[in-house]
């Protein structure tokens, strides 16, 4: 079954061959039929049917047809820019003080906030030495006591909310 399909599909490319052979060595005629009256009011037109833009080439003959002109430009004018002005001291010296202390208040934001950090580890660390039981008040006393010593330290644990009485209507 295979060799026979194979052999099919030799025979076939074969064939194909051939025949591009035949078709490419003999003249095609060519006859157009003549273009409808609608079809030459559109070549007429100048329209094209795509929409797309011509892409315009700049070459001499573009130039010479539209007016362009090219310049170019010389020694003079590339002449380099004037200095800028002079700017006034005064206005230098209060730049100069508004950056100083916008460098202060900066700096003075940047300590608070570390010191506030460092309050805020300090405060976490008693409070844990307390609850462990490892401050300086109670580092001999029994566990059970340093436990209610923190109890009482620490803030009472949240409550639930009161349940809502439903109210019947007055008859």
């Amino acid at each position: 079954m295979k060799r026979t399909a194979i052999a099919a599909l030799l025979a076939f490319g074969a064939l194909s061959l051939v025949a591009d052979e035949k078709t490419t060595t003999q003249a095609p005629a060519t006859t157009t039929a003549p273009d409808s009256p609608l079809v030459a009011a559109a070549k007429a037109s100048g329209r094209t049917t795509s929409k797309k833009k011509k892409k315009m080439v700049i070459t001499n003959e573009t130039l010479a047809k539209s007016g362009g002109h090219i310049t170019t430009t010389t020694k003079a004018a590339q002449q380099p820019l004037p200095p800028p002005p002079r700017v006034d001291p005064a206005l230098d010296k209060l730049a100069a003080d508004q950056k100083k202390q916008y460098e202060v208040e900066k700096a003075a934001a940047a300590k608070a906030q570390k010191e506030a950090a460092e309050k805020k580890k300090r405060d976490t660390q008693r409070a844990n030495a307390i609850v462990e039981g490892d401050d300086d008040e109670g580092i001999y006393e029994d566990p059970a006591t340093s436990e209610g010593r923190a109890g009482k330290q620490s803030p009472p644990p949240p409550q639930q909310p009161p349940t809502i009485q439903v109210q019947k209507p007055p008859m």
